[in-house]
């Protein structure tokens, strides 16, 4: 009782910072803080580990939103070095993996290691869930950060033969594939580090987990970014714009879904894929 108390008191301390300080920044809006607040408490409230996974995914996608400012408020429309994030881009990126680390604490407990014996415990589940949703999140995150800076530009992932400019939903280029690897696998090893006493067959588990999650939903993105959903080029300004003008033509995509659309389903195809095929992700260290 005593250690959940310590935590959630904690949590809504971090939780707190952070919102106040995102809106003061200006990387949040007035309800993205309200939104982070909730999310922020909720994920410390079920485990340290969740909590820190959480704060790890944010803090770095904040921070490589600032790595070539310059270069992106060249290719970009509205780049803001520290985001502005309202409550839906908040939620797209945190509602289903916070709602597995719940799920977690209410149906299995507290925190404990992936157990080996019984792959497809619901222990293991969730906690696959979770590490692959935020893969997914931190691998598109980073592959948009840094595939943009790439020197070649990116190609439509529905037709490679095809180049479009940096910043089109749907372009890939070996560098944002690169940075969605890095970013997946980080988050799976974030994960694995705070579990106290550390595992490494645990660590490499959650590792490759979050190497797939973040490949695999980041690819997954691009295929909706190049289909579902519409991006335009602004051939005065030469930059990406994110509705057509008199001057923009639409390069890619049909004007189905959001950018936050596109990311809920991304990211929770991916927690329910790892929920799905936990042998096929971890039968190989078993």
């Amino acid at each position: 009782m005593w250690e959940q108390l310590a935590r959630t008191s904690a949590g809504t301390l971090i939780a707190y910072k952070l919102a106040t300080g995102g809106l003061k920044r200006g990387s949040l809006q007035r309800d993205g803080a309200a939104a982070a607040f909730v999310v922020g408490l909720l994920s410390f409230s079920c485990s340290i580990r969740c909590g820190v996974t959480l704060l790890f995914f944010y803090k770095s996608g904040s921070m490589l939103t600032r790595v070539g400012a310059d270069v992106k408020r060249k290719v970009e429309e509205g780049y803001a070095a520290e985001g502005q994030r309202g409550a839906a881009q908040v939620l797209a990126c945190s509602a289903v993996g916070v709602a597995a680390a719940v799920l977690r604490r209410a149906l299995v407990g507290p925190d404990a290691p992936l157990d080996f014996s019984d792959l497809a415990s619901a222990g293991n589940r969730l906690t696959l869930a979770y590490v692959s949703f935020f893969a997914c999140c931190a691998g598109d995150t980073w592959a948009s950060e840094l595939g943009v800076l790439s020197a070649s530009p990116p190609r439509i992932i529905t037709q490679p033969w095809r180049t479009a400019p940096a910043g089109t939903n749907g372009g890939v280029s070996v560098l944002g594939t690169l940075a969605s690897a890095a970013g997946g696998a980080c988050i799976g090893a974030c994960h694995a580090a705070c579990l106290l006493p550390p595992s490494g067959r645990e660590a490499l588990g959650l590792v490759w987990a979050g190497l797939v999650g973040g490949v695999g939903g980041s690819l997954l993105d691009s295929l909706l970014g190049a289909t579902v959903q519409a991006t335009y080029y602004d051939e005065a300004s030469r930059m990406v714009v994110g509705r057509p003008t008199p001057k923009a033509r639409r390069v890619a995509g049909l004007p189905l879904l959001s950018n936050e659309m596109v990311n809920f389903v991304s990211t929770a195809a991916a927690a329910v894929a790892a929920a799905s095929a936990p042998r096929l992700l971890l039968g190989w260290l078993a």
